[in-house]
């Protein structure tokens, strides 16, 4: 009687789950690196540069690129910019600041007689400078809002801080 080997078997399943778990290996990589120059700037400035550019020409998809991966839902820029131009906003302006040991990107201007301001954290993601979708852990806006007579209210836009405020008017006006 002739015997059928079994070993042969053992070795072509040992095979397909090697194979298996090389793809998923593969595959894990692939989406958890991506290539860090599409996302952020080179440097700080080149980050605040890009994003003012993004802003200006109203451009999600420029503006989101500059999030870190997997730090803001994919529609985040763009439904951030809706709301932000709901209402004609002029005087735009970012600024790179550093408070409490941090850098943020601050986005400042005016909407009739409201101030508008938002604040998103600058990290480091690889040798890039990137933005973080995580709200400011310092009150970037509400500390330099509160001058020059602005009363600040604080409005949640998709996890940004965003302060609106009315200068204050004179007596009798």
């Amino acid at each position: 009687m002739r015997r059928i080997p079994r070993f042969p078997w053992l070795w072509v399943i040992c095979a397909l789950v090697a194979l298996w778990l090389a793809v998923i290996c593969y595959f894990i990589d692939e989406e958890g690196g991506g290539a860090p120059a599409d996302r952020g700037a080179s440097s700080v400035s080149a980050l605040r540069t890009a994003a003012t550019a993004a802003v200006r020409a109203r451009d999600p998809a420029a503006f989101q690129r500059l999030f870190a991966p997997d730090d803001a839902g994919p529609r985040y820029a763009s439904q951030y910019f809706t709301r932000l131009f709901a209402r004609p906003v002029v005087g735009l302006r970012l600024a790179a600041e550093p408070r409490q040991g941090l850098r943020y990107l601050v986005l400042r201007g005016t909407s009739g007689e409201r101030t508008v301001c938002s604040a998103w954290t600058i990290q480091r993601y690889g040798a890039r400078s990137v933005l973080s979708a995580v709200p400011p852990l310092a009150d970037v806006c509400d500390a330099t809002a509160a001058t020059g007579g602005v009363h600040v209210t604080r409005v949640h836009v998709h996890g940004v801080a965003a302060y609106g405020g009315r200068r204050a008017r004179p007596a009798g006006a």
